[in-house]
């Protein structure tokens, strides 16, 4: 298990279990290179993460990121509650709010967040100082996507039952109350399966299959919040994973993500070894892409370490293998999957790619 960033409140573990309803629907693609039905593709790309997110105060780390029209701020809680930390005491937004600056004309950002209950939106400013109110809408952030460390254990935790999906719908309701219009679990079965062990089921077989009745209730969780995450390091995917069966499971909950409608985010990472980010990166983008599994956005994020002002591990973005240059990759490069809809009802998507001659990061 990744030890993820915890939210201000508790400490929370990266989730190990991904959402939806059926299972064994197949994904109805078409890819194109053209630009028709691909010239309103808005933001895909969100960067941020933990390492050196107060960096973010620098333009230069994101010129052309910007300029592209196609990313967005990551607002991981973490990073959002140490730039408050970090700030003077006079003005405890004074970081956030020269970030906000930066990233004005991108809109809405894309939150991180730890489940801990529906009242972490709603708890006034004055009083709670680690919850939403006093972190993000005092401060200005107004995000309208989030996505969230489920808890992985006890087992209770996991079940599907009345508690839980009654919890779940009254944090996704108290989220939309405050703009947040999708709600993604974090899924990925990072952990290695052990046997015997209650917080796995009981085969392997299991833990690699999103259908099985053991991702029942983050099946519930991603189709009621409108969206799913999946949590997988560049180049801990390409080395396999936590063992056989682990690239199926994020190529199978992207396609079943898309084939049910919902946001499907991929969040790429560094995980030992940064020097190797940027290459990693294109290919495991190139694998997703060859085997029909291209998210609808993408997300960078970072594991290394949560110190905001570590800039060398943020920007600038022609620095490579730094987030901002992965995230100028992606937006230059990276196809995402749109969801088409006729009367209404979804009958499809295509596949989209960047225009080559509109590219700013290189080969």
């Amino acid at each position: 298990m990744f030890p993820r960033t915890p939210a201000p409140v508790i400490a929370i573990f990266l989730a190990i279990v991904v959402g939806g309803c059926s299972g064994n629907v197949a994904t109805p693609i078409l890819s194109t290179t053209a630009p028709e039905g691909c010239s309103n593709l808005g933001r895909y790309v969100s960067v941020g993460g933990t390492a050196g997110f107060n960096a973010l105060v620098r333009r230069d780390f994101t010129t052309a990121l910007l300029a592209s029209g196609h990313a967005r701020l990551y607002e991981h809680a973490t990073a959002i509650a140490a730039a408050i930390t970090g700030s003077p005491r006079s003005n405890p937004y004074a970081i956030l709010q020269t970030i906000q600056d930066v990233f004005r004309a991108s809109g809405p950002g894309e939150a991180e967040l730890g489940l801990v209950g529906w009242n972490y939106f709603t708890l006034p400013a004055a009083g709670y100082p680690a919850y939403y109110q006093y972190q993000y809408v005092k401060s200005g952030l107004r995000p309208d996507a989030a996505n969230v460390n489920v808890p992985y254990k006890p087992p209770s935790a996991i079940r599907f039952d009345r508690k839980n999906v009654r919890a779940w719908k009254r944090w996704v309701r108290a989220g939309r109350s405050v703009g947040i219009v999708t709600m993604a679990p974090i899924v990925a079965p990072n952990a290695m399966w052990q046997p015997h062990n209650p917080i796995f089921p009981p085969t392997r077989a299991a833990y690699y299959d999103l259908n099985s009745s053991f991702y029942a209730l983050a099946r519930f969780e991603a189709t009621y919040g409108g969206a799913i995450a999946l949590d997988t390091p560049s180049d801990f995917f390409l080395a396999g994973g936590s063992g056989p069966g682990y690239r199926k499971f994020i190529e199978q909950a992207v396609r079943w993500g898309n084939a049910n409608g919902l946001r499907t985010t991929v969040l790429v990472s560094p995980y030992a070894h940064r020097e190797t980010f940027a290459e990693g990166t294109k290919e495991f983008v190139s694998i997703l892409l060859a085997d029909d599994a291209v998210p609808t956005e993408w997300a960078v994020d970072n594991y290394e370490n949560t110190d905001p002002n570590d800039a060398n591990a943020m920007g600038p973005e022609t620095l490579v293998n730094t987030t901002t240059q992965v995230g100028l990759w992606l937006v230059d490069h990276a196809p995402v999957y749109v969801q088409v809809r006729t009367d209404g009802k979804l009958a499809g998507g295509i596949v989209c790619r960047p225009d080559p001659s509109a590219g700013s990061a290189g080969a």
